[in-house]
């Protein structure tokens, strides 16, 4: 027989270290280094295991096994919580992948509004949308 700590104790350990893993994961992630090559490396491999995943469905089985009040109960304390400080982090980040498509669609020369709605759409949302798609093209490669 295998003899294993009670749920109870695995949970006092496990709120105990609550407090130092903020720490430890810092430590770590300084020492880290090629993360970049080693991912770009393992393209294939994610490729196969993402299909793996697909193929057995385990996204939709995965979301089976939330409820609708457990996901919201979530994502108003954790995503609420979360949220204004992911943004303030990633505000330079977004301004400077806003330019090129800011500079693109200040670019687009649209002809006047016709009374013809389809006419509309051809000459004033598709030459905005082709330069969006052209922009994310060119950034993306």
């Amino acid at each position: 027989m295998v003899k294993m700590p009670s749920a109870d104790e695995i949970d006092k350990k496990y709120r105990e270290s609550i407090g130092r893993v903020p720490g430890a994961y810092k430590e770590k992630i300084s020492k880290v280094t090629g993360w970049k090559e080693a991912a770009v490396a393992a393209e294939d491999l994610w490729a196969a295991k993402m299909q793996e995943a697909i193929s057995a469905k385990r996204r939709a089985k995965a979301l089976e096994g939330v409820s609708d009040d457990e996901w919201k109960r979530k994502a108003m304390t954790l995503g609420a919580e979360r949220i204004a400080r992911g943004m303030a982090e990633n505000a330079d980040k977004r301004k400077k992948n806003y330019e090129p498509y800011r500079t693109a669609l200040e670019a687009v020369d649209l002809p006047p509004r016709t009374a013809d709605p389809l006419a509309n759409v051809d000459n004033r949302v598709k030459p905005i949308v082709k330069a969006l798609v052209e922009t994310k093209k060119s950034i993306k490669g």
